[in-house]
């Protein structure tokens, strides 16, 4: 018995070393190998010798809409009010030319262009950028999502390699943290060159869930683009559900006349289109009136003209931005922001909730040659005071910057001691002066300058600055019999310097000297400013920016001076995340610009998109980027004052959190907050 049990225990170690033995297993000389493949992928672009610096290349693109579910909320949608009611499935194809530049789309004409959306509008344009996807570079997409085939990226994701043939393996990558800047997918990349054949990713970035299948090319430069993409996509907002797909086609060997522009003949698309039409197209343009004989709509009745005029041109005109192109070949374009558009709103402690409005247009003479016209607004419902500025600017020559421009506007409301002085000492002790408002004044100005890059190191940019202030309340004034309005003519100069050239730090100097009785001038002053800042951008959307400026006033007028600097300002009309939330004070009181004859400011802001939030489970899959603030200014009676803060953006808002201390002495937390809902749309 006890040697048959012997017998029974080698037969079990027996049998399971022999199926240990069969169990596969990775090798140290596997491993070496998938790793190997890896740095073949992520070197693949270096490899290629050629650059993408300039490609001429025809486009077919075909999509399709499908609404599911749908409120009166889809007419504030940038690009969506065109399918924001009526018809519940929408098919179109276009034909482009297109110029592509470092991997990017530089200029695109479209040259076909039929669907069934009404008067032939675009939808759901943001996706249009997915079509491309650079997949070798830091980001897929133009500085949003990171992609997991560049080397300063493989931290943040895993991988696993498996061979499928002697010369293809496939590569699965799946992010390490739930980020919106991350995606999950697969590649099939050749083993031996680590060029990518095809790639499938998914993810979710700014309201719209995706899933895109790019094919590669196959030689050279051709490479690094694709020659087909593939976008299933669903966007997902308060209730409404919009299925979207695209199918893009690359290198198309047909290419139509110049003259060729935005055509609507259908005859000519079917003739050219690279591949098969589904049937549900087919059965789109049925249904919708297309046919091969006419290249509109015939289902239009007479009867809807009036509700035609009312919501496709007055509601979208109000309710979503307006942009076109004008002139004999498109030379000028302009763009409008919605007139009636909650999104349009921002808050901050001082100025409490702000509505702004943008319009910019701008005629291209030639391609050195264009004038522009900005026209910002904002006005703010806390202060009940309507901020504007229009620059109008004429370049001559881009190659060196060369420009004019002549700038209207109205600054911040500006404060003055000194006349308030002047006439509390006069002789009217029967007046209350404590109930008035006689330090703040309204300013209104004029500005010239011509701008000139000497070299890519060298710039410079002389000017002429005209302000008119009006007294607030001037009661005071009038009782006192001093004028109420105050003028100032100023010649200016600015010089800068980038020792190494735009993508090093720039160092800028600022001289301005206030002349007398010069259209009803009435001041004298002469002010220094010195300025250097830098914005080093880092790998996988990291960034640091720094600023250190400082002004000071060598000689004023004894009687009337304002104390008003060109790089210590409070910004008037608050733009979004990235227009002004670096380097400035968001809690320092608007009265201290104006209030010391000098100043000493430096600004610190770190980003990234994987900090703090972005690694809390759930929370951290809808953080874009993060932000960090330190920010210090001396100046009379401020030694120092300190400002620190925290800030986010997301698909829908912008915030940040600030706490400020005065000569070391707690002063105050503050917020302030900004819609960023569709901003890329």
């Amino acid at each position: 018995m006890y040697i048959c049990k012997v017998e029974i225990i080698k037969r079990i170690i027996l049998i399971s070393l022999l199926v240990f033995c069969l169990i596969p297993y990775r090798t140290k000389a596997e491993t070496t190998s998938d790793s190997l493949i890896l740095q073949r992928v992520l070197k693949y672009k270096q490899s290629v010798s050629e650059e993408v610096k300039g490609i001429h290349t025809n486009v077919y693109l075909r999509y399709y809409f499908k609404t599911d579910k749908r409120n009166i909320t889809l007419m504030a949608i940038p690009s969506m009010y065109a399918i924001s009611r009526g018809r519940r499935e929408y098919v179109g194809e276009t034909y482009s030319n297109i110029y592509i530049k470092d991997n990017y789309i530089s200029e695109a004409t479209r040259q076909l262009n039929i669907g069934t959306i009404p008067h032939h509008k675009n939808a759901m344009t943001t996706l249009l950028k997915y079509l491309m996807p650079n997949i070798y570079d830091v980001t897929i997409l133009d500085n949003q999502i990171l992609s997991p085939f560049n080397t300063y990226n493989t931290k943040l994701y895993k991988y696993d390699i498996t061979s499928l043939t002697d010369n293809r393996s496939e590569i699965v990558f799946r992010p390490k943290l739930h980020n919106t800047q991350m995606i999950s997918g697969s590649a099939i990349v050749e083993r031996t060159t680590g060029r990518i054949i095809r790639m499938q990713f998914m993810g979710e970035y700014d309201m719209v869930k995706f899933h895109i299948d790019v094919l590669m090319g196959k030689y050279g430069i051709y490479s690094l683009l694709p020659k087909k993409c593939d976008i299933d996509a669903v966007f997902h907002f308060i209730g409404n559900k919009i299925h979207a797909s695209y199918h893009s086609v690359y290198d198309n060997p047909i290419t139509l006349p110049d003259s060729i522009i935005n055509s609507h003949d259908i005859k000519l698309m079917e003739e050219i289109r690279p591949d098969t039409l589904p049937i549900h197209f087919k059965d789109a343009y049925i249904k919708y009136g297309y046919n091969n004989t006419t290249d509109t709509i015939q289902n239009v009745k007479e009867n809807k003209r009036w509700d035609q005029v009312l919501w496709d041109v007055l509601g979208d005109h109000i309710i979503n931005r307006t942009k076109g192109n004008f002139g004999t070949n498109n030379q000028g374009a302009f763009r409008i922001s919605p007139i009636l558009n909650p999104l349009e709103l921002s808050y901050s402690g001082r100025k409490g909730i702000t509505y702004k409005l943008k319009i910019n247009g701008s005629y291209n003479f030639s391609l050195n040659k264009d004038i522009s016209l900005s026209f910002n607004s904002g006005y703010s419902f806390k202060q009940h005071q309507l901020y504007f500025r229009m620059p109008i600017r004429f370049t001559y020559n881009k190659r060196r910057n060369g420009y004019t421009e002549f700038e209207i506007g109205n600054g911040n409301r500006i404060t003055n001691s000194s006349i308030v002085d002047q006439i509390k000492n006069e002789t009217l002790d029967s007046i209350n002066w404590d109930n008035m408002n006689l330090d703040y004044f309204k300013d209104f100005y004029f500005k010239f300058k011509a701008n000139y890059d000497l070299s890519d190191k060298w710039s410079i940019q002389p000017g002429i600055i005209y302000h008119k202030r009006s007294a607030v309340d001037k009661t005071g004034f009038e009782q006192a019999k001093r004028p109420t309005e105050y003028y100032s003519f100023a010649p200016s100069l600015q010089i800068q310097f980038r020792p190494y050239g735009w993508n090093g730090p720039i160092f800028t100097t600022d001289y301005e000297r206030g002349v007398k009785n010069v259209f009803n001038s009435d001041m004298e002053y002469e002010r220094f400013e010195f300025d250097a800042s830098w914005k080093k951008q880092f790998h996988s959307l990291k960034a640091i920016s720094l600023r250190v400026g400082s002004g000071f006033y060598t000689s004023k007028s004894r009687t009337s001076y304002f104390l008003d600097y060109t790089n210590f300002r409070e910004e008037n009309i608050p733009g979004g995340w990235n227009d002004d939330w670096t380097g400035e004070f968001q809690l320092l009181n608007s009265n201290w610009y104006n209030a010391s004859e000098y100043y000493v400011r430096t600004n610190a802001t770190y980003e990234s998109p994987l900090m703090l939030l972005s690694r809390i489970p759930y929370v951290g899959r809808l953080m874009e980027i993060e932000r960090i603030y330190v920010n210090t200014l001396f100046v009379e009676h401020l030694h120092p004052y300190i400002e620190c803060g925290y800030g986010f953006t997301n698909r829908f808002f912008s915030m940040g959190l600030f706490l400020a201390t005065r000569n070391a002495d707690f002063e105050g937390i503050g917020c302030r907050f900004g819609f960023e809902l569709f901003r890329d749309w």
